[in-house]
């Protein structure tokens, strides 16, 4: 009965938001920074636009660009830190020296330098994330297929027809993703990060970093342009952090 309230209440909140929802690149100077109404649930910014739409639409784009990331970041961590683990010798070698490589680099200089030597876009801030948050996962996979290929369970695998990357999908991936829910949050602030430094994603797209720094200058004259967005950046970062916490608790993930 709880889940069913708790569930009819979600999809109301969110046809209320839908139905709220407006153009977020609609511009309306007669409107400019205007205070909170039913009209404009957050203020409208400098050029009048409706800031809760640009904020929602923002939410949806930012976490959209952070899941692709993620994605990213797992494909390549099971794919090489895997590898090292179930093959071993020269390989395992070489995807460790090179995933110490990736660690030693701070995502937001790789992401500068990507910006620099290729173009000032979202795809090289992508690519820069990736790579650089690729590194701690792949040792971390290395070793935990190092730890897990041991255990009985991993061990008669093969007698029901599961063999080597199967087993690594199908018997190491619960493990890691507690893992990966809580780094969502960490590459959502990098993206949002880059952008308010001008890097990634540009104005007028409604992404959080963007809309952060397009309210920065009015910050004492229109507060609700540069707290609202901010709010609902940690807001996501903190669930997300929950949710983490949840999956550990459910599943009794421990992380040595």
């Amino acid at each position: 009965m709880k889940r069913i309230v708790q569930l009819i209440c979600f999809i109301s909140v969110s046809l209320v938001v839908f139905l709220n929802l407006k153009n977020p690149y609609l511009i309306d100077k007669e409107c400019r920074l205007q205070g909170i109404s039913w009209q404009h649930w957050f203020g409208t910014d400098y050029l009048g636009r409706d800031l809760f739409s640009r904020v929602i639409y923002g939410c949806f784009y930012s976490l959209s660009i952070a899941l692709l990331v993620l994605i990213g970041i797992v494909l390549i961590s099971l794919l090489l830190g895997g590898s090292a683990g179930l093959i071993g010798g020269v390989i395992d070698s070489f995807i460790t020296i090179v995933a110490d490589m990736m660690i030693s680099i701070p995502s937001m200089i790789l992401a500068l330098v990507f910006a620099g030597l290729f173009s000032n876009s979202i795809f090289t801030v992508m690519a820069a994330l990736i790579i650089s948050g690729s590194g701690k996962y792949i040792r971390y996979i290395r070793n935990l297929v190092l730890n897990i290929k041991t255990e009985e369970f991993v061990l008669l695998a093969p007698l029901r027809g599961s063999f080597t990357f199967h087993t690594l999908f199908y018997h190491i991936l619960p493990n890691l993703v507690a893992l990966f829910t809580t780094d969502l949050g960490k590459i959502l602030i990098s993206i949002s990060g880059l952008s308010f430094l001008g890097i990634g994603i540009q104005p007028p797209t409604p992404e959080l970093g963007t809309i952060l720094f397009d309210g920065k200058a009015y910050f004492f004259v229109a507060p609700w342009v540069f707290i609202f967005p901010g709010i609902l950046l940690s807001g996501i970062v903190i669930l997300t952090q929950r949710i983490s916490k949840k999956i550990n608790q459910k599943w009794g993930v421990v992380y040595d």
